[in-house]
C-alpha cells in the first residue's frame, strides 16, 4: 500500500482481508476523508467580510472574514505511534526500525502536511502490529487489556462483538460502526476456523487494527469533503485533539467519558482539561515536545562543541543545560509568570555538573536544584545556557546566528539568507577557526561587514542582539575579555533604542511599551497554533492569532494555551474545494 498528502483529500476505502493469515491494513470508511497539506484556507475572504457560517463548538466567537482552516490527515510521529502504543497495552513499541518516518516543517516534528506512507513504512507498520498483539498476548497484563472475555469458539459473537466495541473504541480512538464490527468480527472468526483458539483469534484481531490506517492516522471526518463551512468537530475527534497535544498519545479514560457524554464541548470542561492534563506526570510530555522544538533544547542535544576549544564540556554538563532549559519553561507553563517574565526571571537549576559553569557553590549531586538572584548578569531564557550554546558555533560564539535566532523564533521575523559567495568569517583551516574563537569577534564582524556593502542591512540588525551578549562564551560561560585581552563591549542598538548586556536587552524585551511586544505576544501564540493544530499557519490564520494574542495580552503560558484550545480553529475544521 502506498499513500501520500492526496490520500485525504480524495477519500479511500480499504477492505479488511477476514484470513488469519493475510491481516490487511484498514476497515472500510463509510465516508471520504478530507485532508492535505495545511497553510491558507480555501474561501477565505479576508478583512472585513462577513462572520465564518457553521461554526459551532463555543468558544470565542469566529473572527470576520476567516474560517477555523482544516487539518490534513494526520500519521502519527515516532512518538505520538510509541505513547500510543503504550497507554493502549502497556507494551513498548520499537520505531528504531522505522525508516524515514519522522518529518519536520516549521520547527515541530507533529505537521500534518509532512507525513505520508511509503510501501517500507507500511510494511514496518505491519510488523511492528505483528510484533507487539504477540508480545502483548506473551503478556498477562498486556493480555488482560484486551481479552475481557475468551470466545469460546467462532460461534460466540456475543465475545468478540463486546472486544471489538470496548478494546476497539479505544484502539481507533472513536466508537467502532456497525458495518466495521461485522468486519472485524469476520476476522476472529475466519482465524478460529482455521485452528488458532479465541485468544489466537483477538491476537489476529489487535493486530489487524493496530496495522490499519485508524490507528496509524489521526482522521477527521466531514460531513460534504467538498465544502468549506466550518463545521464542530466530532466529540471523539476534539478527545484526540486535546491528548495529542498534551500527552503526544491518544486519549484516557476520562476524555473517553467526556466525549461519549459530549461534555468535552464545553468551554468549562476544556479549560479544565487542560489544568489536569498537565497536571499529570505525561504533561512534562508538552513540555518536552513544544518547548524542546521551539526553544532549540532539541538542538542542543546533537550541537557539537568542540574539545579543543572548551575542554570542560561533556555529556552530563550538555544534559544539565538541556533539563535545565525544560524546567525554565516548566516554570513559565505551570507558575504565574508571564511573558515578561519570561526573558526576566532570575531562576536557574543547577547540579554539580552546571553549577561550575555559573560559578555556584556549595551544588552537590546530579538531581537539578531551583536557585534564585543567581547572578546579576545572568537572567531569563537568554540567560540559559542551553540557548547560549546551541545558537553558538561549536568554537565560538557567533552573535549573528544568535540574533537570528532571537529574531526569528521570538519574533518570527523572516530573515533572508546571505547573498551568494560571501566571504566566510573564519578562515577555512581548524587553526584559523581555532585562533578566531579567542579573537575580538565584534571587531571581526564590522570588517566582514565592510567586505560586501550586501551584508550590511541584515548584519545591522542581527549583529546587536547578539553582541549583546557576547559576555556568555559559545558554552555559556560569563566572561568580561576575550581570550586575547580585549575587554568585551556588549553594548548595541535594540528597537532603536541602545543598550549594554543582556540585563538591559532583556528590559527592552519585556517592555510592553516596546514596538516589538505586539510581534512577541503573537510570535508565541503562532508557535503555539502551529503545534496545537499540526499545521503550518498561512495569511488566513492571522486574524485568529493577533485576537488570540491580543486577548491573553502576554499572560502566562498556560493562559494562552487555554485560548488556544478554546478557539476557533481548535475545535473546528472545513473540507476543501473539489480538485
Amino acid at each position: 500500500m502506498k499513500t501520500d498528502h492526496t490520500l485525504a483529500s480524495r477519500g479511500f476505502r480499504f477492505g479488511l482481508l477476514s484470513s488469519a493469515l493475510l491481516v490487511a491494513a484498514a476497515v472500510g470508511c463509510t465516508g471520504q476523508i478530507s485532508g492535505e497539506p495545511g497553510g491558507t484556507p480555501p474561501g477565505v475572504t479576508g478583512g472585513g467580510g462577513g462572520s465564518t457560517t457553521g461554526g459551532g463548538g463555543g468558544g470565542q466567537s469566529p473572527v470576520n472574514g476567516t474560517d477555523p482552516g482544516r487539518i490534513a490527515i494526520h500519521r502519527l510521529n515516532n512518538l505520538e505511534y510509541a505513547n500510543t502504543v503504550m497507554d493502549l497495552l502497556g507494551i513498548a513499541a520499537n520505531t528504531t526500525n522505522f525508516q524515514n518516518n519522522d518529518g519536520k516543517g516549521d520547527s515541530f516534528d507533529n505537521i500534518a502536511s509532512e507525513f505520508g506512507v511509503t510501501d517500507q513504512q507500511y510494511s514496518d507498520y505491519f510488523n511492528s502490529a505483528v510484533d507487539i498483539a504477540t508480545r502483548a498476548f506473551a503478556d498477562t497484563t498486556a493480555k488482560g487489556k484486551v481479552l475481557t472475555c475468551t470466545p469460546a469458539a467462532a460461534t460466540d459473537t456475543t465475545c468478540i462483538k463486546t472486544i471489538v466495541q470496548t478494546w476497539g473504541l479505544r484502539a481507533w480512538r472513536r466508537p467502532i460502526t456497525d458495518a466495521e464490527v461485522t468486519s472485524l468480527t469476520k476476522v476472529v472468526t475466519d482465524a478460529m476456523g482455521m485452528g488458532v483458539d479465541g485468544a489466537g483469534g483477538i491476537q489476529q484481531l489487535v493486530t489487524t487494527m493496530l496495522a490499519s490506517p485508524m490507528f496509524l492516522f489521526r482522521i477527521e471526518y466531514d460531513p460534504n469533503p467538498t465544502s468549506t463551512t466550518s463545521h464542530a468537530l466530532d466529540p471523539y475527534e476534539l478527545a484526540s485533539r486535546l491528548s495529542y497535544l498534551h500527552w503526544s498519545s491518544m486519549p484516557d479514560k476520562a476524555l473517553f467519558d467526556l466525549a461519549a457524554s459530549g461534555d468535552i464541548s464545553k468551554d468549562a470542561t476544556l479549560t479544565a482539561q487542560v489544568d489536569r492534563m498537565l497536571a499529570d506526570p505525561k504533561g512534562q510530555t508538552f513540555t518536552q515536545e513544544f518547548a524542546g522544538q521551539w526553544l532549540g533544547m532539541d538542538t542542543l542535544l546533537t550541537h557539537a562543541v568542540s574539545a579543543a576549544a572548551f575542554p570542560s564540556f561533556n555529556d552530563p554538563l550538555k544534559q544539565a543545560m538541556y533539563q535545565e532549559g525544560l524546567l525554565y519553561f516548566q516554570e513559565y507553563l505551570s507558575g504565574t509568570a508571564q511573558m515578561k517574565d519570561f526573558f526576566t526571571n532570575k531562576v536557574n537549576f543547577v547540579n554539580n555538573a552546571l553549577a561550575p559553569l555559573y560559578g555556584v557553590a556549595g551544588i552537590n549531586g546530579a538531581p537539578l536544584q531551583k536557585v534564585t538572584n543567581m547572578a546579576p548578569n545572568r537572567m531569563g531564557f537568554m540567560g540559559l545556557a542551553s540557548f547560549l550554546t546551541q545558537s553558538s558555533l561549536d568554537y565560538r560564539t557567533a552573535p549573528t546566528l544568535r540574533g537570528f535566532w532571537v529574531l526569528e523564533n521570538l519574533l518570527c521575523q523572516n530573515i533572508p539568507p546571505p547573498p551568494p559567495n560571501v566571504p566566510k568569517l573564519d578562515g577555512a583551516s581548524t587553526t584559523a577557526m581555532m585562533m578566531a574563537q579567542s579573537e575580538n569577534v565584534a571587531v571581526r564582524l564590522a570588517a566582514h561587514r565592510m567586505q560586501d556593502s550586501g551584508c550590511m542591512s541584515c548584519h545591522s540588525i542581527l549583529d546587536p542582539i547578539g553582541l549583546g551578549l557576547e559576555t556568555f562564551d559559545a558554552i555559556g560561560q560569563y566572561r568580561a575579555k576575550y581570550d586575547n585581552g580585549d575587554t568585551i563591549d556588549p553594548s548595541g542598538v535594540f528597537d532603536g533604542k541602545p543598550f549594554t548586556g543582556l540585563p538591559q536587552l532583556t528590559a527592552m524585551l519585556s517592555d510592553p511599551s516596546s514596538t516589538y511586544a505586539e510581534e512577541l505576544k503573537e510570535c508565541s501564540t503562532k508557535k503555539l497554533m502551529t503545534y496545537s493544530l499540526s499545521r503550518i499557519m498561512g495569511d488566513a490564520d492571522q486574524p485568529y492569532i493577533k485576537k488570540i494574542a491580543y486577548d491573553w495580552g502576554g499572560g502566562s503560558m498556560k493562559d494562552l494555551l487555554k485560548k488556544v484550545v478554546l478557539s476557533q480553529p481548535f475545535r473546528n475544521r472545513h473540507g476543501e474545494t473539489a480538485m
